[in-house]
């Protein structure tokens, strides 16, 4: 037996199904002018990577050392390095060391700003 109730009931539902639509975004993702990409050297051969984005001319990068800096091998960290180093001033781009355990390089777009010894002092 059908109430009265649930009559009514059952067109609410309906009417709410049919209250809203299902909207799809349409944009697109954007290429972007400039980016940051963050590497880890674990061994020399990951250098590739790091210096194939940095010719690529748009990309800032982080680059961790600490596996390759406490190898065994030291050379092997200092070529890495090397590596880099020589790319960056290839390309006209900037290059620093931020502690024991990081590199920033950069195109050259960008530069890195570096304290003077004044500023120091202050």
């Amino acid at each position: 037996m059908v109430s009265i109730f649930s009559l009514f009931r059952g067109k609410k539902e309906q009417e709410q199904e049919e209250d809203y639509i299902e909207v799809i975004p349409t944009r697109k993702p954007e290429e972007a002018k400039i980016y940051v990409r963050v590497f880890v050297l674990k061994e020399f051969s990951d250098v590739k990577a790091v210096v194939d984005t940095l010719r690529e001319g748009n990309t800032i990068v982080f680059v961790d050392i600490r596996y390759l800096r406490d190898s065994k091998d030291i050379t092997e960290f200092k070529r890495a390095i090397n590596r880099i180093k020589n790319v960056v001033e290839a390309i006209g781009g900037d290059i620093v060391g931020v502690g024991n355990e990081w590199i920033i390089a950069t195109p050259s777009f960008a530069r890195i700003y570096r304290k003077k010894a004044e500023e120091e002092q202050v």
